[in-house]
């Protein structure tokens, strides 16, 4: 028993600094499609996507967080540390205005893209960018509150661990911020 607690030690410790180190996002993802029914506008790029256009981030002229990404970012899944990460523009990320049918005022926001890693290639979610909005997050993110809505893919790191790695994360309000 004593001869297995140190591998399975640095096993662990291995793991984790790979995991805390973040991890290398060099597969691109070019493709992606507004999958409901609502508008996106980039604002820097005078551009508009519509519900159910298939888009790529070329013509639109954006650019996808790529390379080694820090695990800060892998976990900005929750509105403090999203904001905070797109404000000190730690990440690439875009200006957004999102119309959406039945709201008289428009949605102010921000957008981030990230390329999938080589593990990850041949899952869906590298196929193309699904951005769906639900109408619940329209309802929250009102009076100046903020929602945020990601997809995501799971990064195995060895047998058990898995981390989450967005593909696009997406923070709005009612109010510009």
């Amino acid at each position: 028993m004593k001869k297995l607690i140190f591998p399975m030690c640095t096993a662990v410790m291995g793991l984790t600094i790979i995991s805390s180190c973040g991890t290398s996002l060099k597969v691109p993802i070019n493709r992606g499609k507004i999958d409901g029914d609502f508008n996106i506008q980039f604002t820097e790029k005078n551009a508009v996507v519509k519900p159910n256009q298939f888009f790529t981030l070329a013509e639109l002229n954006i650019e996808p967080n790529k390379g080694q990404i820090s695990k800060t970012t892998i976990n900005s899944t929750n509105i403090k540390t999203a904001l905070k990460i797109f404000k000190k523009q730690k990440i690439k990320n875009y200006a957004i205005t999102i119309t959406k049918p039945g709201y008289a005022k428009p949605y102010y926001g921000k957008i981030a893209f990230f390329n999938t890693n080589k593990i990850n290639e041949a899952d869906a979610v590298a196929r193309y960018y699904e951005i769906d909005i639900a109408n619940s997050y329209f309802a929250s993110a009102t009076r100046g509150r903020m929602a945020i809505i990601y997809e995501y893919s799971d990064l195995r790191i060895g047998i058990a661990t898995t981390s989450k790695i967005p593909t696009w994360i997406v923070l709005i309000s009612d109010e510009p911020f």
